[in-house]
């Protein structure tokens, strides 16, 4: 038995999909099916079934699932501490961001990095909120940016700020929404959020209290598509205060008056894994730049 075929048993199991798994591990499907094969050989057992969902363990896989796992925190634990015993940090490190990397103070973070741990490289990846989670419980990220309303249970977070959203529409519907209150606003066209989006899940609460439906004639993943719905005038949306005042002032946006929402911005890591140096190093800066330190 190999490191590296107990890492595609774990892979496999977590992706539930071979083509996802290989691309993880930067391999060939041919090369993780051999992997998985000469596991269940050498094991007697089977570990899999291929099912029209992906692959499903078995529950001899599930049984066994949770050791292998285990047997890769400790190689981790093991090159952490070598980290540590190394001295000076060195390597790679895969950071989610889920909006604008000047909003998110990435240009500060990457200062403070090659200042305390020049050794450290950022690999940056632009990915949804619900992206970075799935990562981060996946072990596939070593930091993330994500916005939630509650800290996640399966991944270990600081909270940074509570980050304001603001409901803004085209600069031409002033007259539609400055006297307008929650009721009125449900009436009006929404460019609405994803089901696993943190804003949806506010929205959500925020009309249902109200006891209103939403009038919602579209659904965008990304802000700058919300953003780019709104300027072109096909309903309004929610955004982040600096960038609701951007679009003020270059004449797009009208920003309701009547409230606001609030939800969470956090910096997640992996569970256990905040005596790693290098996740250490990430947590070291981040709460600098944050003022959190």
């Amino acid at each position: 038995m190999e490191l590296y075929q107990i890492k595609t048993f774990v892979v496999v199991a977590e992706e539930g999909n071979m083509t996802r798994a290989a691309k993880r591990l930067h391999a060939s499907q041919s090369t993780i099916s051999l992997h998985i094969k000469s596991l269940e050989d050498e094991f007697g057992l089977r570990l899999f079934l291929r099912t029209p969902r992906g692959m499903q363990p078995t529950s001899d896989g599930n049984a066994l699932l949770d050791r292998a796992r285990a047997v890769l925190d400790s190689v981790e634990a093991l090159e952490s501490e070598a980290r540590n015993r190394k001295g000076e940090l060195s390597g790679v490190a895969r950071v989610g961001l889920q909006t604008s990397s000047i909003y998110l103070r990435t240009p500060q973070l990457i200062s403070c990095i090659k200042e305390n741990f020049p050794g450290l490289t950022l690999h940056l990846v632009q990915m949804p909120t619900w992206s970075i989670l799935a990562d981060l419980a996946a072990r596939k990220l070593d930091g993330g940016f994500f916005y939630s309303n509650c800290p996640p249970k399966d991944i270990n977070c600081i909270l940074l700020e509570k980050t304001v959203l603001h409901v803004v529409g085209p600069a031409a519907w002033k007259d539609r929404m400055e006297n307008a209150g929650w009721e009125d606003l449900s009436k009006l066209d929404w460019i609405w959020t994803p089901e696993e989006c943190s804003f949806n899940v506010k929205l959500k609460e925020t009309f249902s209290a109200r006891g209103l439906d939403v009038s919602k004639v579209m659904i965008a993943d990304s802000e700058e598509t919300h953003n780019a719905l709104v300027k072109s005038g096909n309903g309004i949306t929610v955004m982040r205060g600096d960038e609701a005042a951007e679009g003020v002032n270059n004449g797009s946006f009208y920003i309701w008056p009547g409230g606001h929402i609030e939800i969470g911005m956090y910096f997640g890591f992996p569970h256990n894994k905040d005596g790693d140096p290098l996740v250490r190093a990430l947590i070291d800066c981040v709460e600098k730049v944050w003022n959190k330190a």
